[in-house]
């Protein structure tokens, strides 16, 4: 009986170690995964998140199309509390993709790729 308890014992050990190890790869995957959309590649240059819209102009060139949502006002005419401007940019497409690259008070802030 003893044997027996040992080797189960060593079992759930083995795939507890297993179990362990899957999940340190699959959260490492995960974390990795979102940093391949962080730059974009425009002819010779590189963009990143954080770039400037002036910036990415110079190394991209104009926009395929873009939108500009700017600040939410009050009646007045003041901008609302926390209110932003938020500037969408469309690239392609490209090798078969389009690149929308998102900025936030002029800042790169998302760069997402799709294929259509």
């Amino acid at each position: 009986m003893k044997c027996r308890t040992d080797r189960s014992s060593g079992a759930k050990r083995y795939m507890f170690k297993k179990t362990l190890l899957i999940g340190i790869w699959a959260l490492a995957a995960v974390m990795f995964a979102g940093t391949a959309d962080a730059t974009m590649r425009c002819g010779t240059s590189l963009i990143s998140l954080g770039d400037t819209i002036s910036v990415v102009r110079e190394k991209c060139g104009a926009p395929d199309s873009s939108v500009e949502q700017n600040p939410v006002s009050r009646n007045n005419g003041v901008p609302r509390f926390n209110a932003v401007k938020v500037t969408l940019w469309v690239y392609g497409p490209r090798n078969g993709a389009y690149q929308h690259l998102k900025f936030i008070e002029d800042k790169l802030v998302a760069i997402d790729t799709r294929r259509n």
